[in-house]
């Protein structure tokens, strides 16, 4: 009988709540497989939490990761990712989640079998933006950041800030060194994507809590600068690139004329 791809899921996790729990009892249940699971930092009040979480995982042979201070998402992922290269090398590649109840399993399910079938792809779980149904902040920002990110990189993505996301594992490994440390490194991850791999979008549910119960890590002028910044070099390589391919055609079709003019004389 063959067995089942082995494709851990990614979690990490700054000051969780409850959250965090109750979706690892609810992937607990539905058997779906090794969970990694990284304490970016947290303060000591929420070890009780992890400590909880920690026993959910380990009977499915996932791994509890911790360290401080807070070194922000793409460490943790990056530290995640180091994790099942070394320890999980049959693995298809794994899935990265959020722990503040975003990511429903059943959405997390979808991402794992579309990686199934399509191995080689970067999968990326895009949620439908519209005005009324999430914070204006995120709408606006994140059609903002598409548009950029589609002139800038030439590929063209739903949702450039959806954490849930199937990497295949030769890709995950190279991600290993790539930079950014904090909320820009899921976008350093998509410009590595473009014009390498290929990118299947699935569309999955979008869940925004109450502003009482929303929670979120990301600051607003800080990490969005720190991604426009990414952008911005990729831009700059870009332009000077045409550039540079421009001025090369200008001095070959001199360099051309000047050899042959006699022979059109």
């Amino acid at each position: 009988m063959k067995q089942p791809a082995l494709i851990p899921i990614v979690i990490p996790s700054y000051e969780p709540d409850e959250r965090l729990i109750a979706l690892l009892h609810d992937l607990d249940d539905k058997a779906m497989g090794p969970v990694v699971i990284v304490n970016d930092g947290s303060s000591g009040k929420y070890d009780e939490i992890f400590k909880e979480a920690e026993s959910i995982i380990t009977k499915r042979g996932g791994k509890f990761i911790a360290y401080r201070p807070n070194r922000g998402k793409g460490r943790a992922l990056k530290t995640a990712f180091s994790y099942i290269a070394e320890n999980m090398p049959d693995a298809l590649g794994c899935v990265t989640a959020d722990s503040d109840g975003q990511h429903t399993p059943d959405c997390i399910n979808k991402i794992k079998d579309t990686l199934i079938a399509n191995p080689e792809n970067l999968i990326l779980g895009v949620r439908k933006f519209e005005k009324k149904d999430i914070p204006w902040k995120s709408w606006f920002g994140n059609t903002v950041t598409i548009s950029v990110f589609s002139y800038v990189a030439g590929m063209r993505v739903s949702d450039t800030q959806s954490g849930l996301r199937g990497i295949p594992f030769k890709f995950m490994k190279e991600l290993i060194d790539c930079k950014g440390e904090r909320f820009e490194y899921e976008m350093q991850m998509l410009l590595e994507c473009a014009g390498r791999y290929n990118l299947t979008e699935v569309p999955i549910a979008t869940i925004y809590e109450s502003k009482d119960n929303h929670q979120t890590h990301f600051k607003p002028i800080r990490d969005s600068l720190r991604i426009y910044k990414i952008l911005g070099k990729k831009f700059v390589k870009f332009v000077f690139a045409s550039l540079s391919s421009f001025v090369i055609d200008i001095l070959l079709f001199h360099l051309f004329v000047f050899l042959f003019k006699d022979a059109f004389a």
